[in-house]
């Protein structure tokens, strides 16, 4: 499959993902607003999800997959599957121990990550955390799957399994919260996470991977895999330093501080996960085989047009996100009449949201910056960049939090991911003795032009329409945020070609394409429709 298929698929799957999760926030919204039983819920994922980023997401896949691929050039089937059969049962011994741990002692880690709780909330997300504790492991065994899926350029099943993860979560909100409570919603998290695993198992095993086959923690690439790990274990994705601070900070604030930041967290790791994620995702094999056969300008072009895809798509998205941020918290989180999502709660959720925005271009390179030290097996770099970005973010947190509130956390990490972008791509550029820098400056250049003309024409449409419509009304916001929305397409492809921007004219070809496609069989059937009338 190549690049570009691999990202449409990955891309249109994961937005299809991405609707889904913006449903299950919606649905959570509506339900519990921003307040102490949404607090109690986001503060119990944080063992959880930390010990599952922590040794699995963005370290596992990232130490696998060149070595697996190697072994696959180089010594046949038979050997890679030994390394991943050991490396899936390695896991499973692993993390099965460490989340039963983690269960036994719920109660003093959740004492550690919100002091500000009071002990009856402390007890209740200490109830969660310990059923959610399932979720990293069966998460765990998962990615084991994705990985070998994704060294084989097989990326369907694997970008299909988080829809059914969205689904049990949304279903333990309405069907399971009603009769459990509270855990109920821990249990459609696990069910969600069961069922991601089972979902990609018999596309493993059709590749010929059998998980329990092995047990050779001494093979040679089991052990290249555990020194690329490793290192990969200390640099925390920036992403889960920000939620520790908020857990940490926030749950001295005002009740319903943890759901706001955790909410425009989510929201802006939407387009993120759609485009940024998906394009490094389907990049990280090929940039591994540039590296594995020394083809350092073939890899250093390849970067820079990723570089330029992802920036088209994120810059104008960052723009209208902040121009549009109240519109679409309210859209999301807060539809229907009988909501618990209020208009203090659309304001401040927003707040976050627009400060998040400015640094999405930084935060949509990271993933690529990152896999591409990954595809070099050279862990260092993002370990070292990561814990910088997190001591500034750690550092400005506790300077801004007490005076902004989640403001000043949502500010502290779109600082630090900015410190992290910036100095991974100093260390490649200097590793790899230039990036195409001509290229990559002329063309963003030009997308920050066609940026410029999309926020002036998305900014005089949204004045525009509001005394059209009654703004105090879904559909009033609806119709304006759709409006604009329209305004910002259309106005961002005819600027970016006038500039001559290929990326846009691209994308108008293919719109252009699309339509006569679409029109052709239409205007044949009027045309025979009139003749028989005649």
């Amino acid at each position: 499959m190549s690049t570009l298929r691999a990202t449409i698929l990955i891309g249109v799957l994961s937005l299809l993902s991405k609707i889904l999760g913006a449903v299950r926030q919606g649905v959570f919204a509506n339900r519990f607003g921003a307040g102490p039983e949404a607090d109690i819920y986001v503060a119990a994922f944080r063992v959880p999800d930390l010990l599952f980023n922590l040794l699995i997401l963005g370290t596992l896949s990232v130490a696998f997959i060149p070595v697996f691929v190697q072994y696959l050039n180089r010594a046949g089937k038979h050997e890679a599957f030994v390394i991943a059969s050991t490396i899936f049962n390695m896991t499973l011994v692993v993390m099965g121990g460490l989340s039963f741990l983690g269960a036994i002692f719920a109660p003093a880690l959740v004492k550690v990550i919100v002091p500000g709780f009071s002990a009856e909330a402390q007890q209740q997300t200490a109830a969660l955390t310990r059923v959610l504790m399932l979720s990293p492991l069966l998460f765990s065994l998962s990615s084991v799957f994705t990985s070998v899926l994704h060294s084989f350029k097989k990326f369907l099943l694997a970008s299909i399994a988080p829809l059914f993860y969205n689904l049990a979560i949304i279903f333990g909100i309405v069907y399971l919260y009603p009769r459990y409570g509270l855990v109920g919603l821990s249990y459609g998290v696990v069910l969600g996470a069961g069922i991601h695993l089972l979902v990609q198992f018999p596309a493993a095993l059709r590749t010929g991977f059998r998980p329990w086959r092995a047990w050779e923690p001494h093979h040679a690439g089991v052990v290249q895999i555990g020194r690329l790990f490793l290192p990969r274990v200390f640099g925390i994705e920036l992403g889960q330093v920000s939620l520790l601070v908020a857990s940490v900070m926030g749950s001295f604030l005002g009740a319903g501080s943890l759901a706001v930041f955790y909410f425009a967290y989510d929201l802006e790791t939407v387009p993120l996960g759609v485009f940024a994620v998906s394009f490094a995702i389907a990049a990280f094999p090929t940039m591994t085989e540039y590296f594995s056969k020394k083809n350092i300008q073939g890899f250093k072009t390849f970067f820079a047009q990723t570089v330029v895809q992802i920036l088209f798509l994120m810059v104008p998205i960052s723009v209208f996100a902040l121009l549009l941020r109240a519109q679409i918290v309210r859209l999301i989180l807060g539809a229907g009449q009988n909501t618990n999502f209020s208009f203090v709660d659309t304001a401040l959720t927003a707040q976050a949201l627009g400060i998040f925005a400015l640094s999405l271009f930084a935060q949509s390179l990271v993933p690529l910056l990152a896999r591409s030290f990954y595809a070099m097996q050279n862990t260092r770099v993002p370990v070292f960049s990561g814990l910088a970005a997190a001591a500034v973010t750690i550092g400005l947190a506790a300077y801004l939090t007490p005076g902004l509130g989640t403001a000043g956390l949502a500010a502290s990490f779109s600082v630090g991911i900015t410190v992290h972008m910036v100095l991974m791509l100093v260390f490649l550029y200097r590793r790899l003795h230039g990036l195409e820098d001509d290229f990559i400056i002329l063309r963003t250049l030009k997308i920050a032009i066609a940026s410029v003309v999309m926020a002036v024409a998305t900014f005089l449409t949204l004045y525009a329409v509001a005394p059209l419509v009654d703004m105090q009304t879904y559909f009033g916001i609806a119709v304006q945020t759709v409006s604009a929305f329209a305004a910002a397409i259309l106005s961002y492809l005819a600027a970016g070609h006038a500039v001559a921007l290929p990326e846009a004219k691209q994308v108008i070809e293919v719109l252009r394409s699309w339509f006569t496609k679409f029109t052709r069989p239409l205007t044949s059937t009027l045309i025979d429709m009139f003749t028989d009338l005649r």
